[in-house]
């Protein structure tokens, strides 16, 4: 994006697998705690699947800019590759985010 400094367009490229990141850490951590401590795993399910729906809604919103940048991008091709591989890391980064929470919701903890 040209009207961005390059630490900003950095930031915004790697904006979605920061998120799936953020998420990874906490729903491990989430299962860790839940078997170190004796919580219930049915309030651990309900913690992974919120914690889930969040990031997927910031990774959401992350492509939607993504998309609106790329229609108003003009002629510019900077700005314009840089909304499309964002948008692309969108998609990948939610896919990431499916394989990362499936094992979790779908076997007990401390299995």
């Amino acid at each position: 994006m040209s009207g961005l400094s390059r630490p900003r367009r950095l930031s915004w490229i790697a904006s979605p697998f920061l998120a799936w990141g953020l998420h990874f850490f906490v729903v491990y951590s989430l299962q860790g705690l839940v078997c170190g401590r004796g919580w219930s795993p049915a309030s651990a399910w309900w913690g992974m699947g919120a914690l889930t729906v969040a990031a997927f809604a910031t990774v959401a919103w992350i492509g939607l800019r993504a998309r609106r940048v790329v229609a108003a991008a003009g002629d510019d091709a900077g700005r314009r590759f840089t909304a499309r591989l964002v948008a692309m890391l969108c998609v990948l980064a939610l896919v990431a985010m499916v394989f990362t929470v499936l094992p979790a919701l779908l076997l007990h903890p401390c299995e």
